[in-house]
């Protein structure tokens, strides 16, 4: 683990833990609504609309979705945050284990590379 004080690694701890419930919550909430949603479509069958009405419907329902992906994938590297936490490397570049700038994690707490491999990562995936 880096060499963070007690005091700061606590509040990075807390930062990840909170954000963690978040996206629990937000992405029960987004279930919840598309299980209302088809629900009230199961009722509403009757109602017709036009082109514009099931592309703007359509727009909206993708919006979501992507939304709903972005959370899962953030919820996912705030876990293996909080995994890194708990073996005792937190805080250590995953590509190079050289310990992430302190700037960094305060800003990106589920930051699991240093900016320098981070660039690089980001470069290869474009």
């Amino acid at each position: 683990m880096t060499t963070f004080d007690e005091k700061t690694l606590k509040a990075l701890r807390a930062a990840l833990t909170s954000r963690e419930a978040e996206l629990i919550d937000e992405i029960s909430a987004a279930r919840e609504a598309d299980i209302a949603m088809a629900d009230a479509k199961g009722i509403a069958t009757t109602d017709v609309g036009d082109m514009k009405d099931q592309a703007s419907s359509q727009e909206r329902t993708a919006l979501k979705d992507a939304e709903v992906q972005r959370d899962r994938d953030e919820l996912a590297d705030v876990r293996a945050a909080l995994a890194r936490f708990n073996a005792g490397n937190y805080g250590i570049c995953i590509d190079c284990a050289k310990p992430i700038d302190a700037t960094r994690l305060t800003a990106i707490p589920a930051a699991a590379r240093c900016m320098a491999c981070q660039t690089q990562f980001e470069a290869r995936v474009v």
